[in-house]
């Protein structure tokens, strides 16, 4: 019995989306290798909008298209016809996740910059490990809801006052004064507590 020869990628590029999505599903992976290179210069274009240097452009689609196929392979593209779609989709949340992450570095940068210098120039030449509260810190921020996330945010990285605050998150400024009160103590009630996985 001949070996059955699969197509190459180059030979699928013009086959319906469906198509192809339905091959990776179950387990082609030329299919998979035909969607990728389908989507990759949209992927690389959105993200050349978004960020400076080659190396973060590459890493961002690779990020993108890694979580696409995770997707492809669990069969979870509800609409094959509409991937291109589910496609951007990924694309803003990773973006989104990044513009996250660089707001907690910021914020805590702010909180924590001037101390870490310190330690920096006391132990120069060591690669430092983030000390207890900066850990406990962001993993408390992390439990908040983006919301109040962003109160903090406001509050304290960019010093808005009550009225900016309620501005920017289209309320009152009475409730963003209670939104800032009540974050506050949710965080002190976190920092007051031991890490959720130092008990594991």
């Amino acid at each position: 019995m001949s070996a059955t020869v699969l197509p190459a990628p180059n030979e699928l590029m013009g086959s319906p989306v469906s198509h192809l999505v339905a091959r990776a599903g179950e387990g082609d992976r030329t299919a998979e290798a035909a969607l990728c290179r389908r989507f990759l210069p949209a992927v690389r274009s959105f993200a050349r909008r978004r960020l400076r240097t080659p190396d973060a452009v590459a890493e961002f689609t690779q990020d993108v298209l890694l979580l696409v196929l995770e997707a492809l392979r669990r069969r979870a593209i509800e609409d094959p016809a509409r991937l291109g779609g589910f496609v951007l989709g990924v694309c803003r949340n990773v973006a989104l996740d990044r513009v996250r992450q660089r707001e907690r570095r910021q914020l805590l940068w702010q909180q924590y910059g001037a101390a870490w210098e310190n330690i920096e120039e006391r132990m120069p030449g060591t690669d430092e490990i983030p000390g207890y509260d900066i850990i406990h810190l962001e993993d408390c921020l992390n439990r908040l809801s983006q919301r109040a996330r962003d109160v903090v945010r406001l509050a304290y990285a960019e010093a808005k006052s009550h009225r900016e605050i309620a501005d920017h998150l289209a309320t009152t400024e009475a409730n963003a004064r209670v939104l800032r009160h009540r974050t506050l103590l949710t965080l002190r009630s976190c920092m007051s507590d031991r890490m959720s996985w130092e008990s594991a």
